[in-house]
This record gives C-alpha cells, sequence and structure tokens, in this order.
C-alpha cells in the first residue's frame, strides 16, 4: 500500500503509540514526549494575545511549534527527516 509513511504526532505521551516500531519498515515516527511525559505549552500567557486579546490559554506546544519553525526555516524538499528530528529534538526540551 505504501513504502513509506510519516507520522508526526502531538500529545501528551505520544510515544506510547509506537513503543515497538520496528526498525527494518518504511515507517518513522516522530512525537512530541515520550510514553510517560507530557508534552509542554508554547507561547502561553503572556504570549497568548490573539487580535490583541489574552486567550488564557498556550497557543501551541514546544515540539509542534519547533517543527513548525524548522519547516519554515528550510527547504522542506532538501532537509532530510533525520537533520529535522536532530533540530527539532535539540530545540524541545
Amino acid at each position: 500500500m505504501f513504502d513509506q509513511l510519516v507520522f508526526y504526532i502531538e500529545a501528551c505521551e505520544s510515544g506510547s503509540m509506537f513503543p515497538n516500531l520496528a526498525t527494518n519498515t518504511g515507517v518513522y515516527a516522530m512525537t512530541a514526549a515520550n510514553d510517560h511525559e507530557s508534552s509542554w505549552g508554547y507561547y502561553c500567557y503572556p504570549d497568548d494575545t490573539i487580535n490583541g486579546t489574552h486567550i488564557n490559554s498556550c497557543l501551541g506546544d514546544t515540539f509542534s511549534i519547533k517543527w513548525m519553525e524548522d519547516s519554515d526555516a528550510h527547504n522542506i524538499n532538501n532537509e532530510t527527516l533525520a537533520a529535522q528530528h536532530t533540530t527539532v529534538k535539540a530545540q524541545t526540551t
């Protein structure tokens, strides 16, 4: 059905989705957190302003924001998944 498949999953404990992912498949999974930790909010108060109004919530999470910023900063046709993984993982604490 497919030769390669990429999952980007942002959710708390999202690493639990792939506990035993085989390395000899065409499936690549990158998750926001491991199987027992939360993913962390980003652009939270006081940086949660939309049209001049604080919404009292986080506008994203560290993983997805760093992934989108990296995608914007690079030519996604040239940057490898491995390179993006290295960058995003280093920036997601």
